[in-house]
């Protein structure tokens, strides 16, 4: 995050409107796939008062500062063979192919 959260403002691309109030800029400084077993041992309250792994958080879950320190270096440290972005071009074409070999199919579904 470059900044605070600010809660006055929403952010205008969610299709629910009013149910995640508050913006707040990021930087992406690297993008690595790493897997919920490596954070098994960061554990955070949840917001109905549980207390859990960090992997059973949801989304807007805001996470303390030590434990997202410590996922951090859970990020810097983890060795991945590849990232999710390197799989783009394989969904891509598999969605091509789906809609050429379903068209009717795909377009109810689109239409849903």
């Amino acid at each position: 995050m470059k900044g605070e959260v600010q809660h006055d403002k929403m952010f205008p691309f969610w299709t629910q409107d009013s149910k995640w109030p508050g913006i707040f800029e990021i930087e992406w400084v690297f993008i690595k796939d790493v897997p919920f077993k490596e954070f098994k041992n960061v554990i955070i309250t949840m917001k109905d008062g549980e207390v859990k792994c960090v992997s059973n958080s949801r989304d807007t879950q805001e996470i303390p500062f030590a434990e997202g320190k410590s996922m951090l270096a859970s990020f810097g440290s983890y060795l991945n063979s590849n990232t999710i972005l390197e799989h783009f071009e394989y969904y891509d074409q598999r969605q091509e192919n789906y809609e050429r070999n379903n068209p009717i199919q795909y377009e109810v579904a689109q239409k849903n």
